[in-house]
Order: C-alpha cells, then structure tokens, then sequence
C-alpha cells in the first residue's frame, strides 16, 4: 500500500530519494514534418543520436498505420495552433512500436501563419503505470467526486490526475489535462511563484501552502490557493505530491473592492478640484462678456457679422458649461440616472450646425473640418447628447491634428435600423495596446499630451455611457502616424 502525507509538512534533513519518471520528449518541426531540433530524450527513446534525427521526417518515426492520423494532427495545428493529448505510435530504431501522447503547439512567422510546431511526447505506458502507482482506491471517491479542485503531480510538475472539479473549473476535459505541465495552468504573474515552490519542493521534500493565479482555458484567471501534500510508493520514495486548490476570487474580490472605493474617492476628489479650476473658472468671463456683448445698451451696437460671431461664441461656451456639467455628475450614467430626450433630429442639420459651431476654431490652427451626409436622414434620439459626443471627438482631433495640414471629417450614414456616424482626422494615432483601454473612466492614452492640452480622462468614458444609453455601440480605429477613426452607431427609433 503506498504512503501519503509521509513528512508533508516537515523539511527532511538527509538527501530524497526521487525516482525519476516521464522524461519529456521534445522536438521541433517545420510544417512538412522535416525535424530541425529535438531533446536527447526524444532520440534516445527511439534508439538514435540527436544528430541522426535532425532533417530527417517525423513520418519516419510514426508508425505507418498512424500515418493518416499524424496528417491530420498536423491540419489541426495548422487551423487551431494546438493539438492536446493526441494518441500516436513511434516506431523506434529496432521496430518497436511505442504508444506516446502528444501535445503539439504551433509555431508562427512574421504573417501570423504557422511555419513549424513543437512537439512534447509521453510514453502513453509509463504514465499509465505512474497513474495506477499514485491511486490509492479507498480515497478515489473522496478525490473524484469533491467539490474542491484535487491535481496530482510527479517530481517534474507534469499532472499524471486531477478530479472532475478541476478540469471543470479550467475547462478543459480530463483528457486534455494529463499530461500537461503545471505550468500550463498557471497565469504569468505567478509562474516565478509556482517554479520556486516547485524548486524548493525538489530539494527538501517541504510542502507549503502558496497563493497564486491559474489560468482557464479561455485565457481567463483566477486566484488560488495550494496545498500541497507527498505521495510516495511502497518502497517510501517520493513520486510526486496531490494538491487541493481552494477559489478564493471572492476573498480576493472584496479585498480589490474595498482598494478601489479607496481609489476611487481620492480620485474623484481630485478630479472634482480640478474640473471646477480648470473648466468653471474661465467659462465665467466668456459668457458675461458674450452676454453682455449682446446687449447694445451695456457695450454698444454690433455690426451683423460681429452679432453672429458672438452668438456662436456664447453658443460654444454654453455648450462647454454644460458638459462641465456632465462631467461633475459622470457617475449619473453608472446609476442609470442621466436624462435622455428622444425627438427628432436631422441628422443634416445638427452635423451642419456643429460645423459652422467649429469654424474659428479650425480656422485659428488652419485646419480642415467637413461635417456632412445625404438629406432625408433623421433618428428618434437625443439631439444635445450626439451633439455633445462628435463635439468631445472633434475637440480631441483638434488637439492631435498638424496646424495647417491637419483634417478632421464628420460623415453619417444609414446602416439597416442604425445611423452610424464617423469622426477621421489625419493626427499622430493611438497605438494599438491602448485603444481597447480608450473609453475607460480615468484612462488617457498619454499623460504627457493630456497635461499638454488639457482634459479629466472622462470624456470618451463619458461618450461611451451617453451612446450606450442611447441603445447604440461605439469604437475606434487607429494607426500611428496615420491618424483616427472614430465611430459610433445610433438607433433610429420607431416614429
């Protein structure tokens, strides 16, 4: 009867005995099958020396009845960038037939197509025979059916067991998962952790509870707690160790809750002083002078020109008051509390008024702007909230557009039951890493230009929330030193 828990928790004080077991094979492979590197492993299982094997096929290593099958292997690669667990049959050097699992990941070039693959083999075998050696029948039940996440690895981290929770909280299938190594479950920011407790287990046989981050199969994660306990066979060597792995999002989760509240309210106090100093402050004298520049009795009579100009003066800074107002009660839109008036707007005319709106302002940094579509297109939306988002777009192309050859453009279009509208501008663009970060409360793509000319980091979350509410989506495109695209769709609403 094997042991288990012999000096789990106690560091031994004379050298462990470690029997050896599942030597990874490993090669490498360009598409064609043609073998450019393996391990001494892989050829000394098949009775070569590394450097018979190197050109040589691996179809010259698969048995020919598994020929077919290998084929298809290698499509799958091709099309899905992995094989896990594949069953294959190697012919060894002498003829003898040896049954392996394969996992295989491919390898890509410059054009994101795979140009090779590296292979990792097991002696379907000798895992068998170490699966049967680590069983201990009367704890199978209480290993297999508990609710708690039980692996079971060998001295080199490869899991030769785990239990219907584990691979159903991974998701992967139990197939999938022997033979894999640790590591593969493990997220990167723990995989320095895992490999030093993995070291220290080596040389002491010491087990020790650690927390770390693991990996799903879909590229999500989520932390974890280990511990970890020996298994040895009859003769009392260590063979590998099972673990228990304990969730504990929840924990984690109300401790990176009660952070960001933290966060959170020193940030909208900092946020609240500099909206007030920086947006309020100055928009007080422009619309007193505007107003008053109005009334000849107060500054005297204006020509119609100059009437007009102050009119769409004091219309932009109205415009401004109001979405310094929004910016002050941005956390409306996270309670679902920001009112929206639905009526009809032509989409023509409010894309004509904000370019006349912009024209001094374009024309002061001698830049191009062209806001315009076909007639006949209107929505059931909320005029001053599209409004206000192509303005917040266009006052951020105005920001990143060169003077002089700088353009910005404004097109709307009918797309089936939506309008969907596009702001371009030919200015430095925004690296790809960061668009998906773009609409986020608080992010800005670039400290140095945001202190440059100005701004809280809402106004494209801002954006975001109104579109949203308004049943549309919105988004981005963009290339350095080509400029953006920016876009967002609105419904058009039953008349």
């Amino acid at each position: 009867m094997q042991k288990m828990d012999k000096a789990s928790t106690t560091q031994k004080t004379h050298a462990l005995k470690i029997r050896a077991t599942l030597d990874e094979m490993q090669c490498w492979f360009r598409m064609n099958g043609i073998i450019t590197l393996c391990n001494n492993n892989y050829a000394k299982k098949l009775g070569y020396l590394e450097s018979e094997v190197m050109n040589t096929s691996l179809f010259d290593h698969v048995a020919k009845s598994d020929h077919q099958k290998f084929h298809g292997m290698l499509d799958a690669v091709s099309r899905r960038g992995t094989v896990l667990n594949g069953e294959i049959t190697l012919l060894a050097n002498d003829g003898t037939c040896i049954d392996m699992l394969v996992n295989i990941k491919a390898r890509y070039g410059l054009h994101a197509k795979p140009i090779g693959a590296m292979m990792t083999l097991f002696d379907a075998a000798e895992l068998t025979d170490l699966q049967e050696l680590v069983k201990i029948r009367k704890y199978e039940s209480l290993y297999e059916e508990s609710p708690d996440m039980y692996r079971t690895i060998n001295y080199n981290g490869i899991i030769i067991d785990c239990n219907r929770a584990y691979a159903k909280k991974l998701g992967y299938t139990k197939k999938e998962i022997i033979g894999a190594n640790l590591i593969d479950h493990t997220a990167q920011r723990s995989r320095d952790s895992i490999n030093a407790n993995m070291e220290d287990w080596k040389k002491t046989g010491a087990t020790k509870i650690v927390n770390v981050w693991l990996r799903k199969k879909d590229g999500t994660e989520f932390p974890a707690t280990l511990t970890p306990t020996n298994v040895y066979d009859d003769d009392g060597l260590l063979i590998g160790r099972n673990v228990i792995l304990n969730d504990v999002t929840e924990i984690h989760t109300t401790k990176q809750v009660l952070s960001e509240f933290e966060k959170i309210d020193r940030m909208k106090e900092e946020f609240l002083s500099a909206v007030t100093h920086e947006l309020k402050t100055p928009l007080t004298p422009i619309l007193g002078f505007s107003q008053a520049l109005l009334k000849p009795q107060l500054m005297g009579p204006l020509n119609e020109r100059q009437e007009n100009t102050v009119k769409i003066i004091l219309q932009n800074a109205t415009r401004l008051k109001n979405m310094v107002g929004d910016l002050l009660d941005a956390h409306k839109l996270e309670l679902g509390k920001m009112r929206f008036e639905k009526l009809e707007v032509d989409v023509e005319a409010t894309l004509a008024n904000i370019n006349d709106s912009f024209q001094y302002a374009v024309k002061d940094k001698k830049i191009t702007l062209d806001c315009g579509c076909v007639a006949g297109i209107s929505v059931i939306s909320d005029r001053t909230r599209i409004e206000q988002v192509i303005v917040n777009m266009i006052n951020n192309a105005i920001d990143f557009v060169p003077s002089e050859t700088g353009r910005i453009e404004v097109t709307a279009s009918s797309e089936g039951q939506y309008v969907k509208f596009v702001i371009s501008d030919n200015g430095t663009g925004i690296p790809l890493e960061k668009q998906q970060q773009l609409f986020t409360k608080f992010y800005q793509a670039d400290t140095t230009m945001t202190r440059q000319h100005g701004g809280t980091g809402l106004g494209l979350s801002i954006c975001k929330g109104i579109i949203e509410n308004l049943g549309g989506s919105i988004g981005c495109e963009s290339e350095v030193g080509v400029g953006s695209k920016f876009y967002f769709t609105i419904p058009v609403g039953e008349r």
